[in-house]
């Protein structure tokens, strides 16, 4: 094709019809142009399509992170509440002085607890690596954006003050105080009159039931824009 226009152009020249000539060069400049942008718009449309699988694949790995973390969620729910509960049958007993009982061994061995949740973000780093403008549905990025960045982090910091308060009070509580204790399952004290008079364990576990049902709140939180999320995204593309 190259061969036959330099002909076209030689014999212009050869036939002295430079005005020709000139008309027929800028034709094969608007020609080379043309060629040059369609070629482009065609290499853009190749990397629109890479980019959009890209994310579709993401947001696929992002869904089966979400149902993980539901899961997780309502699971950790089930026990925290059951945790709170327990918390506040403590709190009574050390109020009114009541009897010791199986009941309450099982009830002081969920006190001042620190259970961690574990959630996925892999799928969401993925996407923030693709870049977040690349999801052009902007209502799921800033759901997206809400459930990693406010609501994950939410649940972070409370598991890090439940932490705080477990390592810093209530562990060293257990070995001065506990001949037996088991995480979760019971504990048995040395000297239950000592526990039940005592008013430094009745204000900080009033104050750990406090902070325990703020947990709670942030797993709910978490836990409804999960769900929510996991039915704005299809189970495939």
């Amino acid at each position: 094709m190259i061969h036959f226009f330099r002909k076209i152009r030689q014999k212009l020249v050869s036939e002295n019809k430079f005005s020709k000539y000139l008309i027929y060069a800028i034709g094969e400049i608007i020609l080379v142009v043309i060629g040059i942008l369609i070629a482009i718009q065609i290499n853009n449309a190749n990397e629109f399509r890479k980019e959009e699988q890209a994310v579709k694949n993401v947001l696929i790995e992002i869904k089966e992170d979400l149902i993980q973390d539901k899961a997780e969620f309502e699971h950790n729910i089930a026990l925290r509440t059951e945790d709170y509960e327990a918390q506040k049958r403590i709190i009574k007993l050390l109020e009114t002085n009541s009897s010791f009982n199986e009941h309450v061994r099982s009830d002081l061995g969920r006190i001042h607890l620190a259970r961690n949740v574990f959630s996925s973000s892999k799928g969401y780093e993925l996407l923030k690596e693709l870049n977040l403008g690349t999801l052009r549905d902007k209502e799921l990025r800033i759901l997206l954006t809400r459930y990693y960045e406010r609501d994950i982090a939410w649940v972070h910091r409370e598991y890090m003050d439940d932490k705080l308060e477990f390592e810093n009070f209530w562990l060293p509580y257990v070995r001065m105080h506990f001949k037996e204790w088991v995480f979760g399952e019971y504990a048995i004290p040395h000297d239950y009159v000592q526990i039940i008079n005592d008013q430094t364990l009745l204000t900080a576990t009033k104050m750990n039931c406090n902070n325990l049902n703020s947990t709670i709140m942030a797993y709910k939180s978490a836990l409804k824009t999960a769900t929510k999320l996991i039915q704005q995204l299809p189970d495939e593309f």
